[in-house]
């Protein structure tokens, strides 16, 4: 089963991304949970109150992270997801504070208030309950807001430590288009894509993106798993489409075909650390062009077979 965190800081974008986790878990059957992280430290915010039932219809009285947190519980109500009672019981944790809903099916939600720097505390969460996808709306800044208040979506992806959802404008109801060129960062996004395949409306696309300098052994790599992989969407009765491209800037080319209202899913790469951080892997020049949303698979390299250093061992990944 799936294990999805969800990070809101209460912000209008923040509701994409509740509304999107929310629409896939339930095809998903996945388990979910809700974080906010205050900068601050528990003394500067007032005391929950603890030990006794709140309703957080009221939530305009209750300390700033658990207003945000009530914000987020009602989203995820308007989608269906949470039963009509708002009571909750809060207590507090080791980081914050927390409460848990009831879903529909029974099944129960936390909602946690951290204090702490915020991909340190997501870190810590996500290594302490093993969640497989943090879905998370960051703002997307200029030049300008970059210099003067970080990339946070940068961050979030070169330094998180599982796969990462950027919520834009595409919905979970909008078109995937799936980046396969053969590399293994390529590669290792199809575990993940498999628990996906539910949740995902067809068709299936995939895409390709031959550049001027590409070398007939890359062709022979990418075309080879474009055809292992619409086999495998097909066996699993997922209508397919296939995009062949060609184009000298492969991030620009792939944007450009999801246009704003799609979910691309790019594999995370596996150059050496640097090197991301100096040039960028293709889901960061991605994140740069486009405003749909973007699944960056992160796994580590024991969670899939072989070294894919011939065309032969793709069929693998698709078993």
């Amino acid at each position: 089963m799936m294990k999805i965190l969800i990070y809101s800081n209460g912000r209008p974008a923040s509701v994409k991304a509740l509304q999107f986790a929310a629409r896939l878990a339930r095809p998903l059957h996945a388990e979910l949970a809700v974080i906010t992280i205050r900068s601050e430290t528990h003394a500067i915010e007032p005391s929950p109150p603890l030990g006794c039932l709140t309703t957080l219809s009221d939530a305009s009285q209750l300390p700033p992270g658990l207003q945000v947190l009530a914000h987020a519980r009602n989203v995820l109500a308007d989608e269906g997801l949470l039963d009509s009672n708002d009571s909750v019981q809060i207590r507090t944790t080791a980081h914050g504070s927390m409460f848990t809903c009831q879903t529909t099916d029974g099944r129960r939600i936390p909602f946690h208030v951290c204090f702490g720097h915020m991909v340190e505390t997501i870190n810590h969460e996500i290594d302490r309950h093993h969640y497989d996808l943090l879905v998370v709306a960051p703002p997307r800044r200029g030049r300008l807001g970059k210099m003067m208040l970080g990339d946070t979506t940068r961050k979030l992806i070169l330094n998180v430590h599982t796969s990462v959802l950027i919520v834009r404008n595409g919905q979970a109801d909008h078109r995937f288009i799936v980046c396969a060129d053969g590399s293994v960062a390529a590669k290792r996004q199809f575990p993940m894509l498999k628990h996906l395949l539910p949740a995902i409306p067809p068709p299936l696309e995939f895409a390709f993106v031959q550049t001027p300098t590409a070398d007939e052994a890359t062709l022979k790599i990418a075309t080879h798993c474009l055809h292992d992989a619409e086999q495998w969407a097909s066996g699993c009765d997922k209508a397919v489409k296939i995009h062949h491209l060609q184009g000298d800037n492969p991030a620009k080319v792939i944007a450009t075909l999801a246009g704003d209202d799609a979910v691309i899913i790019v594999g995370g790469s596996l150059r050496h650390d640097l090197y991301r951080r100096l040039r960028g892997s293709l889901a960061i020049q991605l994140l740069a062009r486009t405003n749909a949303s973007t699944l960056v698979v992160k796994s580590l390299p024991e969670d899939y077979p072989g070294d894919y250093q011939d065309a032969d061992s793709c069929h693998e990944i698709f078993s």
